[in-house]
């Protein structure tokens, strides 16, 4: 556990610092956030089937963070208020960089890139946010210009 806070941790001050740099260099017009369609709905339904196995058992069917099993933990939620205002500034990339090395906790990375963003487009829409015309790419790059925000800005 003492691992995956360090590292959500790390990640977290590291995020920021990345936008900041693209915002320096002038990549500001390059950054978007989630609200702005950035994935596609073809995409979250592939998300959804793929949650329930990896996500489900310890964040919940409903992605609250409330496991389905009563014998474990509650959980860090994966959508709506309380992710986007944990999450709030941070880049797609860090989201990204963290479910992939840490997730799901008895064998983080068994998924394949393309599947955790998959996911991550599945957390976005049950949050509520609209879906797009592009997927998004399991690029980190291309990630780090789409920004988590609470609300539209």
């Amino acid at each position: 556990m003492a691992k995956i806070i360090a590292a959500a941790i790390g990640i977290a001050l590291v995020a920021p610092a990345a936008v900041a740099a693209q915002e320096a260099s002038g990549e500001a017009g390059q950054t978007v956030s989630v609200w702005e369609g950035v994935f596609t709905e073809a995409q979250a339904r592939r998300g959804r089937e793929i949650y329930p196995g990896p996500c489900g058992s310890c964040h919940g069917r409903a992605l609250d963070g409330a496991p389905d099993d009563p014998d474990m933990l509650p959980t860090p939620p994966l959508a709506r208020a309380k992710f986007l205002r944990d999450w709030d500034g941070i880049a797609l990339s860090a989201l990204f960089a963290y479910t992939r090395t840490t997730m799901p906790e008895n064998n983080p990375g068994f998924l394949a890139d393309e599947e955790y963003v998959d996911i991550i487009a599945y957390m976005l829409s049950v949050g509520g946010l609209p879906a797009g015309a592009d997927e998004l790419e399991p690029d980190p790059p291309s990630l780090a210009r789409v920004v988590i925000r609470q609300q539209p800005r």
